[in-house]
């Protein structure tokens, strides 16, 4: 219980305004810290990265299957497919991280953390006339979020191999997070 607070605050320190922190986009990336909205979460182990990524992907598929079944708008379906497709892959990639000769990292849940399944019953229950709202902004936060944890890690993570799954996922998060925010209505920012 004290370990999930603790991530999760560290989660909240992560995300602070763009004026506070510029990052270089060196390691891996276009996007910058401005860009995003968020700051790079630095100082994560392997194993919190393993959880965090692993739990960050669940809830992609998952609110995408969602959006696919209750979006009215073709475009909206087609960001979900896209989201649904490239959030395997970034699994997938992570899993066969897991093992290798030097070490071996336990699997993560199968369990979606307390937050993201607050967010998934809130989709689930959304009046069809926001949904699609509801989805976007939840969508963009999912993924400065996201871009906070894989941009950290490719940039001061401990291991190398999933220091490279990071470095990959990086600019896949990065066009998803343009992405989102290219259908966000104006006026509607990221839901917190």
């Amino acid at each position: 219980m004290l370990r999930n607070s603790l991530l999760a605050g560290a989660l909240a320190l992560a995300i602070v305004s763009p004026a506070v922190a510029q990052v270089s986009t060196s390691s891996t990336g276009m996007m910058s810290a401005t860009d995003t909205g968020v700051s790079p979460m630095m100082g994560v182990s392997a194993t919190d990265y393993v959880k965090l990524a692993a739990d960050s992907d669940m809830y992609e598929i998952q609110s995408s299957r969602i959006a696919l079944m209750r979006s009215k708008r073709a475009d909206i379906k087609g960001f979900a497919k896209e989201m649904i497709a490239d959030h395997m892959l970034t699994t997938k990639s992570l899993m066969a991280a897991l093992k290798n000769n030097d070490r071996t990292i336990a699997k993560p849940s199968t369990m979606l953390s307390a937050d993201n399944a607050a967010k998934i019953a809130l989709l689930k229950k959304a009046p069809k006339a926001s949904f699609d709202d509801l989805y976007l902004q939840q969508q963009a936060q999912a993924h400065q979020t996201a871009w906070s944890l894989h941009k950290g890690y490719a940039t001061d993570g401990t291991d190398i191999t999933l220091k490279q799954v990071a470095s990959t996922a990086v600019p896949v998060i990065e066009r998803h997070l343009g992405h989102a925010k290219q259908l966000l209505p104006a006026g509607l920012a990221p839901a917190r």
